[in-house]
């Protein structure tokens, strides 16, 4: 086997490494999207919609108890020769009353799926929180990792090859411990990865 080192790859490493760049960019801008949409709906479905609800049924009550004047008023106005049908302002009071109801079925259904989505919503956050952290601060130190891999690879090419080298171009055999050494210093130098905290409103 040989015991030579094989640099020619060097372009594959520069496409990785924006690969990987373009990688963490794009999942940090996905999940940012994805949280913006949450956070809309859930100041929509606890603020807006009970806030609108609450607002039609005072309307609908209005109806309701404009409704029930209007029977009673029809009822007053019968004498002995004259009875006004109440058919009409029945069929009134009766609609009102429904919609009274739609409306705080409609509010009582807002007030349950609050409490399900704010649950939904704290899972999300605990099963992307790893890949977040992996974008925001993994993914970055491995980029920054390879930046310099490809720069002492680089750097280790300029050398002057010993005579009688092929074309292609490769190290001598004292290569492999070369490249290991560069590689290991690389690591030792590069610094121990910060905890990457959540965002504010996560801890909320």
């Amino acid at each position: 086997m040989s015991t030579q080192a094989a640099v020619h790859s060097i372009e594959a490493l520069k496409e990785f490494r924006v690969a990987l760049a373009l990688y963490g960019d794009e999942t940090l801008g996905a999940l940012g999207a994805v949280h913006s949409e949450l956070r809309r709906t859930v100041v929509w479905l606890q603020q807006e919609r009970p806030a609108y609800w609450q607002e039609q049924i005072k309307q609908r009550r209005e109806h309701v108890a404009s409704a029930k004047t209007e029977v009673f008023r029809r009822k007053l106005a019968k004498t002995g020769d004259y009875s006004p049908s109440l058919a009409e302002p029945m069929e009134a009071l009766r609609r009102a009353e429904a919609s009274l109801q739609d409306a705080e079925r409609r509010l009582g259904l807002v007030r349950k799926w609050q409490s399900a989505l704010g649950q939904a919503a704290l899972e999300y956050q605990g099963s992307t929180r790893r890949i977040r952290d992996l974008a925001a601060g993994e993914v970055p130190r491995g980029v920054n990792l390879l930046g310099r891999i490809i720069d002492a690879l680089e750097d280790y090419l300029q050398v002057a090859p010993p005579s009688g080298a092929t074309a292609n171009v490769s190290a001598p055999r004292s290569a492999p411990a070369e490249i290991e050494s560069i590689a290991t210093t690389i690591l030792d130098e590069e610094p121990a990865p910060e905890p990457v905290a959540a965002p504010a409103e996560d801890r909320e």
